[in-house]
C-alpha cells in the first residue's frame, strides 16, 4: 500500500472489520492502486527506471515516462556522458545535451541510448529550507542547511535554485543542520531551495474514493443471502429495498471520485 491505509479506507466508506477483514481491504487497496496509477500513466510516488532507446541524431529526446525528477545515468552509444550536462524539462520528459556535453547528438543505432532515470507525479509540501553552502555531485552528498526540522530518512526532496540546477533525491540521514542524500548528479549553489516532496492530496482522496467504491461493491456482491422481507400469514414485513443506502453511498462516492479524476490529467504516454 503505497497511498492509502485501512484506516483512511475505512473512514471514506464507513465500512467496519466485521463486514471486510483487513486482509481483504489490503487485496483491494493493491488492486487499486496499481489500476488508478496506470490510467494516469506515471506514478505518484518516485519511481527509478532504466530505458533502453534508439538514437535520433538529434541533441534532443523525450523520455517515455514523465515528469522526470532526475537523471542518474546516461550512455551514448557505449559511451558515458555525464547527465549534469544535460538539459532537462521536468514535466514533458525532454531531455537535450547541452554545450558542456562530451556527445553533440544521441547517435543513431540501434538501441544504444541508455538511461537511467527517476521519474513521479509529486508536489512541494510545505516544509522546506535552504543549504548554506555550494554542494557537490556525488554519492551520500551531506548539504549544510538553515533547519533539518521536518526532514526524516527516507523523505525524497527537490533542490533547485538560480543556478538553473534542479534534481530529486532521497534523504539517507539527518543531523543538525545538515542533510545527506543519496545521490546528487549536479552541483547546486548557495541560497539553493530544498523542499520535500509529498503524494498529491488530490490523488490520495482519489485512491480512497476508488477503494472504497470497490468496498461496496464486495458489501453489495457477498449479500446475496441476506433476508430483507418477512411474512406472518397474510401479514408482509418489507425492511427496504435490498442495500438502498449501499446504492446510494456507492452513487455519491463515484461522483467524487469521477470529480477528483478530471482534476488530473493523465501523462502523455511516449511509444
Amino acid at each position: 500500500m503505497r497511498y492509502v491505509t485501512v484506516e483512511s479506507v475505512r473512514r471514506t466508506c464507513g465500512i467496519g472489520s466485521s463486514e471486510i477483514s483487513d486482509a481483504d481491504v489490503e487485496s483491494i487497496i493493491d488492486e487499486c492502486e496499481y489500476q488508478v496509477e496506470r490510467f494516469f500513466n506515471t506514478s505518484f510516488t518516485p519511481k527509478e527506471i532504466i530505458e533502453v532507446r534508439e538514437g535520433n541524431d538529434t541533441n534532443r529526446m523525450v523520455l517515455r515516462n514523465n515528469p522526470v525528477l532526475a537523471v542518474r545515468d546516461l550512455k551514448i552509444n557505449n559511451s558515458t556522458e555525464d547527465p549534469a550536462n544535460l538539459d532537462i524539462s521536468k514535466g514533458s520528459g525532454k531531455i537535450k545535451l547541452n554545450s558542456n556535453a562530451s556527445n553533440s547528438i544521441f547517435v543513431s543505432s540501434t538501441y544504444k541510448i541508455i538511461v537511467k532515470y527517476i521519474y513521479g507525479f509529486l508536489e512541494e509540501s510545505s516544509t522546506s529550507t535552504t543549504i548554506d553552502t555550494d554542494s557537490t555531485a556525488g554519492t551520500s552528498i551531506a548539504l549544510s542547511v538553515s533547519s533539518e526540522t521536518g526532514f526524516s530518512e527516507d523523505d525524497w526532496i527537490e533542490i533547485y535554485g538560480m543556478d538553473g540546477h534542479r534534481e530529486a533525491a532521497q534523504i539517507t540521514a539527518t543531523d543538525t543542520g545538515e542533510i545527506t542524500v543519496d545521490q546528487l548528479v549536479q552541483t547546486h549553489e548557495s541560497g539553493s531551495t530544498v523542499v520535500k516532496l509529498q503524494i498529491s492530496e488530490i490523488f490520495k482522496k482519489l485512491m480512497n474514493y476508488a477503494c472504497a467504491i470497490a468496498m461496496v461493491a464486495r458489501i453489495v456482491g457477498q449479500s446475496y443471502t441476506d433476508t430483507v422481507g418477512y411474512g406472518l400469514g397474510e401479514l408482509n414485513v418489507q425492511k427496504g429495498e435490498p442495500y438502498t443506502q449501499w446504492r446510494e453511498t456507492a452513487s455519491q462516492l463515484i461522483k467524487e471520485r469521477d470529480r477528483l479524476m478530471s482534476a488530473i490529467k493523465p501523462r502523455p504516454a511516449i511509444m
